[in-house]
């Protein structure tokens, strides 16, 4: 019964182990895909098309859907936004993700 509920955990904490994330700063209040993100620091995590932004202050996440596509000629040197200004909205149309091959492409 023991080694059942240590392996629980190992499996666990491995599942865990692999949700990488990363870490952007919004300097200006932006959209991104349907969401609005606050000005201030994000820890940014994919699971599958979905993007899952977590407030680095207030702990309070939001999820929107994405493109998640793999660039293929080099990894990206840091993690960057792409962001657009339209009739006064701050749009984010896409982040690379450092150290990855990965971006996020936003509609």
């Amino acid at each position: 019964m023991k080694s059942k509920f240590f392996i629980g955990f190992a499996i666990l904490g491995l599942s865990l182990a692999t949700a990488k994330s990363y870490e952007i700063s919004v300097d200006s209040v932006s959209k991104a895909g349907d969401v609005q993100l606050q000005p201030g620091a994000y820890r940014i995590t994919l699971e599958g098309s979905k993007v899952k932004f977590t407030d680095e202050n207030s702990g309070k996440s939001v999820e929107t859907n994405a493109t998640i596509e793999t660039n293929a000629k080099a990894k990206f040197d840091t993690t960057s936004l792409e962001t657009e200004q339209k009739n006064g909205v701050t749009t984010v149309q896409e982040i690379d993700l450092g150290g990855t091959h990965t971006d996020i492409k936003f509609q």
